[in-house]
């Protein structure tokens, strides 16, 4: 609050009216009005009779009074030594201020740079694929006859082939067609294992076929750390607002 509105308050919380308070201070009841409204300020003797008569106490008037209003008062010798100390306290508050800003500036700025100069990473995706389960002792070509001789039946069927289009096939396979074995299986690897490879399974192996490749591209950039960084860097802008605000 301003010095004239302090002053005021002690007034009217000592119950005096302006003239009686006046005449304890041994002033004139216009130059008191004058103090209040802030259209005048106590010199030294005047604010050692303002001190006397409302026992003010120099904490209190340092908390509670703006800082631009102690500075018009600075010329009083009890508040020059007030003023000295906040300024020295405010002093060690904006020093605090910016130096926490400048180090929110740095790693803000440093994290969103490194963060958005993140390159990218490719890696491939291998698709196999199984048709189903060779058992034992049968051909790894099995399902590859099986489905031939299913094409040829159908073609005899529709009349396209004369004569007998069956092939020939391990014993335990007649009667089999391709729709009755077939099981596909499709894996998907980082791990290029050649265009095939066979796997052992219950009841039997698999065989794999390199059937595509992929190609993914992803950014290496940490979406989180940017944001910490973002933030960090408009938190420095406000550490040095404040500072200047209390400057």
């Amino acid at each position: 609050m301003k010095f004239g509105d302090y002053i005021r308050q002690k007034r009217e919380n000592a119950g005096w009216t302006q003239p009686e308070a006046a005449a304890k201070i041994d002033i004139e009841q216009s130059y008191l009005s004058k103090l209040e409204t802030g259209k005048s300020y106590p010199s030294d003797d005047i604010f050692r009779r303002l001190e006397t008569a409302y026992a003010l106490d120099m904490s209190d008037l340092g908390q509670k009074v703006f800082s631009a209003e102690l500075d018009k008062l600075r010329e009083i010798s009890s508040v020059r030594t007030l003023v000295l100390r906040r300024q020295n306290s405010e002093t060690k508050y904006l020093r605090s201020w910016l130096a926490a800003g400048m180090v929110m500036l740095m790693v803000g700025t440093g994290l969103t740079v490194f963060q958005t100069h993140q390159g990218y990473s490719e890696t491939f995706i291998y698709k196999y694929e199984s048709p189903g389960v060779i058992r034992d002792g049968e051909s790894v070509r099995i399902f590859e006859r099986l489905r031939e001789r299913e094409r040829l039946n159908d073609q005899l069927r529709m009349g396209i082939l004369s004569g007998n289009g069956e092939r020939e096939l391990p014993k335990e396979e007649h009667g089999e067609s391709y729709s009755d074995r077939i099981t596909f299986e499709l894996l998907n690897l980082e791990e290029n294992l050649g265009p095939v490879f066979i796997k052992e399974v219950p009841g039997g192996r698999r065989r794999y076929e390199l059937v595509s490749q992929d190609s993914l591209r992803y950014s290496n950039r940490n979406d989180a750390l940017l944001s910490l960084g973002v933030a960090l860097v408009m938190g420095s802008f406000a550490c040095f607002y404040f500072s200047r605000r209390w400057k």
